[in-house]
């Protein structure tokens, strides 16, 4: 009888577990709270090998990662992450300053893609089932598109009607958030079809800007009515 007693205060207690499992998607809790302490003693009773074999396998039905491998704090931002995913929020909405219940996710996500090989393959595992690698990593800066040819030439065309000069060797702009070295660029663009590098096309285009030689230094615009 008294080890049916014992038996039946485990029972309660496994159903509180699964209680919170339900609820919070994982077995993390605080070893503040009553469940949380329980468990902790369970971890305890399994690191040691004194955990009865039916009770590790029936916390193991209940949740496989229930001995927390990579740590409570971990178990518990990763559950978070996963469970608001599972609502339908997507991927592209998260930052480096989203927060949930009070958690910066962003920040522990940043530092989970940015140190990725230092993670364990466990980890690795259960952000890949999360679609969150570094390759697929939302927190990214988006990469810009690179500035055709055509698109230079007219962003050159611009600064001739403002400026009524040919930009300096090192002269840059900003466009769109973006710094364009565009003195550099046409000294690229002017050694290049010196040197039979560039496009007859692309050629056509600059020279349409100047009047006689474009590659020359002293190449004299064609509108000077721009100043």
């Amino acid at each position: 009888m008294i080890w049916d007693k014992h038996d039946a205060a485990w029972r309660a207690r496994l159903a509180a577990a699964a209680d919170y499992h339900r609820a919070h998607g994982h077995l993390a809790a605080p070893a503040t709270t009553p469940v949380g302490a329980w468990l902790a003693e369970q971890r305890h009773l399994a690191t040691k090998g004194e955990l009865d074999a039916a009770r590790a396998e029936a916390l193991t039905a209940l949740a496989p990662d229930w001995r927390l491998p990579h740590g409570a704090d971990w178990h518990r931002k990763y559950h978070l992450l996963r469970a608001h995913l599972a609502s339908g929020a997507d991927l592209a909405t998260l930052t480096r300053d989203t927060v949930l219940a009070g958690v910066k996710i962003g920040s522990w996500l940043h530092r989970q893609l940015t140190t990725w090989q230092a993670l364990p393959p466990g980890q690795q595992q259960l952000m890949t089932a999360l679609s969150l690698t570094p390759a697929t990593n939302p927190l990214a800066p988006a990469r810009r598109a690179r500035r055709t040819f055509e698109e230079t030439v007219q962003l050159l065309e611009l600064f001739l009607h403002r400026e009524g000069r040919v930009p300096a060797a090192r002269e840059t702009i900003r466009v769109d958030g973006d710094t364009v070295k565009l003195g550099a660029w046409l000294a690229k663009a002017r050694h290049r079809h010196r040197s039979g590098q560039l496009p007859e096309a692309d050629a056509r285009l600059v020279a349409a800007l100047f009047d006689g030689d474009w590659t020359a230094e002293d190449a004299v615009l064609l509108r000077l009515s721009w100043r």
